[in-house]
């Protein structure tokens, strides 16, 4: 019986290789997954909220529609067909369609406006997973919703972006300027970018924007902005810093306004009946000026 033959041993260099770049890359689709996790915690929002919330309501419908990709978003249009103003709404992190139907229907009221508001993918009851590019293919779907399905004028719509929200309505902004611009962009409490939040906060990790995937550049988007635009932020905001909310609106080409709430944090700022009046007071003056 012929002998077998002996089997070649993979030399030590290559197996110290092998095993290195399999460790970085297992390293690397770790953090990838705690950026989603720390990023997009709302990714664990309910998606019986939204629905649930609206059999409550008289004041909204529900709707679904589709992104380029294909992944199904859930939404509400919330507020009267006839109101001239049209507003596409970008929340913040954590926040989905309903648990705030009150405060909308009172802004639908104050600023003569009908909402469309939507779960961000991965939230609430809108299918797939959060990421940069997903969200901003969110933004366009929404957008394109509301020109084709719901009859609204590009020209008439205004978009609002509050904290992570202001990504995708910036990014949006700056596509549609050539085309289609919107009448104006509401900012509330945006951050400079990501790389800087995790530049702040993970700062005891050295170099903690090498491990930030999604960016949302939108201080370097902001001299694009040619349109109107409103920007308020509390000064005592406890996440996102005041000092970024000023860089982003000295970057604002205009016409713009700038209002700042005087010791408000970042999740309390509709928290007082009357801040909330006088803000959307201020919102409604600013777009009266500007249509």
């Amino acid at each position: 019986m012929a002998d077998e033959p002996e089997k070649q041993r993979v030399p030590l260099p290559l197996r110290i290789s092998f095993t290195g770049v399999l460790l970085v890359t297992m390293l690397l689709l770790g953090v990838r997954m705690l950026n989603a996790v720390n990023l997009y915690p709302g990714a664990a929002t309910s998606a019986e909220t939204g629905p649930q919330k609206a059999r409550e309501r008289n004041d909204v419908r529900e709707v679904a529609f589709t992104t380029a990709d294909g992944v199904k978003l859930y939404g509400w249009v919330q507020g009267d067909d006839a109101a001239p103003r049209k507003i596409i709404q970008f929340m913040g992190n954590g926040e989905q369609v309903g648990p705030a139907g009150a405060l909308y229907a009172a802004s639908c009221k104050a600023l003569n406006a009908q909402f469309l508001l939507f779960d961000y993918r991965g939230f609430g009851a809108s299918e797939g997973r959060p990421s940069e590019p997903g969200l901003y293919a969110d933004a366009r779907a929404a957008q394109a919703f509301a020109v084709k399905e719901l009859g609204w004028r590009p020209e008439s719509i205004i978009l609002w972006g509050r904290s992570l929200g202001g990504g995708p309505a910036i990014k949006l902004a700056t596509e549609l300027l050539a085309d289609s611009p919107p009448a104006a962009l509401i900012l509330e409490a945006p951050f400079t970018s990501v790389r800087d939040m995790a530049n702040l906060r993970l700062s005891h990790l050295g170099k903690p924007e090498w491990l930030v995937y999604d960016l949302y550049d939108n201080l370097s988007r902001a001299p694009e902005l040619k349109l109107p635009v409103f920007h308020f932020q509390g000064t005592a905001d406890e996440i996102i810093p005041y000092s970024q909310g000023e860089l982003i609106f000295a970057a604002l080409p205009g016409p713009k306004e700038h209002l700042a709430l005087t010791g408000v944090g970042h999740n309390d700022i509709w928290s007082d009946d009357a801040r909330a009046a006088m803000i959307r007071a201020r919102i409604n003056e600013f777009l009266g000026a500007h249509e």
